[in-house]
């Protein structure tokens, strides 16, 4: 079935660029403006995928996400940004947005993070994840969901011996833990980033320290989630940081 994509931005250009690329990669496209119009489509077009820019006159993207929360609306919700805000970010979160898409990323980037969204089956054993947390019921959790979601994932109890599967396997990502047993999770990553300048690093931690995210940021890690997590956030990260490693590989 066709699946239908609501775009609510206040730059003409962006919603054009939109519509004619998702258009021609099958999708059912349909754009707004902005403000009560936004709302009111999302409830009546009932859309799969909502874009929704953070930035616009009136009624920004953080109140838009709110009203439509707050009406039970459970569509699938990913904030478009051009800027990089954690405290923007965080409200996000909060108030129930799916995902993050950064504009910086390219169009293609962005595509083929929307396409992956909506792949209903994915090639088995295709990306491989290591996932890096002495907590072993939350490692499994995470393993377990990233399965049944057609990736190969791999744990790791500490930083030794994840570096001892990065070099064997080379993910395609790594979600680490900050408090880690022997090394703690900024210098794995690290270490990480001298073997390997190209895995994409997720971290996945318990500490809300804004001086840990700089540095984490600051060695390239990409995106800085807070347990506890909602799981479909968690993976719509994964799925864009994938795609992103492909296209810079590919």
């Amino acid at each position: 079935m066709e699946k239908k994509i609501l775009v609510v931005d206040d730059e003409l250009e962006v919603r054009d660029l939109f519509y004619d690329i998702l258009t021609r990669e099958g999708y059912k496209v349909v754009t707004i403006s902005g403000g009560e119009e936004a709302i009111k489509a999302i409830r009546e077009e009932k859309p799969d995928l909502v874009l929704l820019d953070f930035n616009m006159p009136r009624i920004n993207g953080i109140e838009i996400l709110k009203r439509v929360r707050k009406n039970d609306i459970k569509t699938k919700i990913i904030m478009l940004t051009g800027i990089e805000s954690e405290d923007l970010e965080k409200e996000a979160r909060i108030s129930g947005a799916s995902g993050f898409l950064r504009k910086n990323l390219g169009i293609k980037v962005i595509i083929k993070s929307i396409n992956n969204i909506f792949s209903l089956k994915r090639e088995y054993n295709e990306d491989k994840i290591l996932i890096v947390d002495d907590d072993e019921a939350i490692s499994s959790l995470i393993k377990d969901f990233l399965t049944k979601k057609g990736y190969n994932a791999f744990t790791a109890k500490d930083g030794e011996e994840a570096l001892e599967i990065l070099k064997k396997e080379k993910p395609i990502l790594v979600l680490l833990d900050v408090r880690l047993p022997g090394m703690d999770g900024i210098v794995v990553l690290k270490r990480i980033r001298e073997m390997d300048d190209k895995v994409g690093v997720i971290m996945v931690t318990g500490i809300k320290d804004e001086e840990i995210f700089e540095e984490a940021k600051r060695l390239g890690a990409y995106e800085y989630i807070i347990k506890p997590f909602n799981l479909d956030y968690l993976e719509t990260c994964v799925l864009v940081r994938v795609s992103l490693v492909s296209a810079q590989v590919g």
